[in-house]
């Protein structure tokens, strides 16, 4: 690892909360310290990097955060007239933290971008991109139908083979630390092939269930 390849961004350690590439996340920023972030943020390249937090340090008792985090640009910004402000980012790309830098009221750090490899080309042996894009909207539109929400069955075609499998993992109510498991994974394929199996699985317990349950949406899908 050599300095040409680091990215100096402030971070932002959040309980529970895991930014993919390609998604939005809206957030409100209250604290003086995250403010003077937001400005700093906002005067330079609009960059901030969502780092998932991991309870307090036992010596410093400061937050401790996951290794993996998300670069976000701030896309929309909404200043409040208390010094408050909504603000929406969007995932561009993750990153492994590689040292914190001090010095500032907020958080700043080094990190390194971490490439994804993208989805193989078809063979004789396996799939390939259009297949796993089409089994993804296959499964997506077959439990959105389930469970009563036609209206959310269609992924966006024009998305990017990683902002379409994000897509889909927003809809389907996962937890942060499904979210960050999907974070972690180097190449597209293992994402799709994780997505699919979980909706699978999600299929298969609503139809289990189906004789038991009443006609109201299922309560996982956002």
């Amino acid at each position: 690892m050599t300095s040409a390849s680091l990215v100096r961004l402030p971070i932002f350690p959040l309980s529970g909360v895991v930014l993919l590439p390609e998604t939005l996340l809206p957030l409100h920023i209250f604290e003086p310290r995250y403010r003077a972030m937001l400005a700093d943020a906002l005067a330079g390249e609009r960059l901030i990097g969502m780092q998932t937090a991991a309870g307090p340090n036992d010596e410093t008792l400061v937050p401790g955060v996951l290794d993996i985090g998300c670069a976000g640009r701030i896309v929309e910004h909404e200043p409040l007239e208390d010094g408050r402000s909504n603000i929406v980012l969007r995932g561009l790309y993750r990153y492994r933290l590689a040292r914190e830098i001090g010095g500032r009221a907020y958080r700043v750090a080094d990190v390194l971008p971490l490439p994804v490899a993208p989805l193989p080309a078809r063979s004789a042996e396996e799939p390939g991109r259009r297949d796993y894009r089409k089994l993804l909207q296959r499964s997506v539109s077959r439990l959105a139908e389930c469970v009563g929400r036609p209206e959310a069955s269609e992924l966006d075609s024009g998305l990017g083979d990683e902002g379409f499998a994000h897509e889909a993992a927003s809809r389907l109510g996962l937890s942060a630390d499904e979210r960050y498991r999907l974070l972690e994974m180097d190449t597209l394929k293992d994402r799709y092939v994780w997505l699919i199996t979980h909706v699978a699985e999600i299929q298969a317990k609503l139809e289990l269930l189906a004789p038991y349950r009443n006609s109201e949406a299922d309560p996982r899908w956002n």
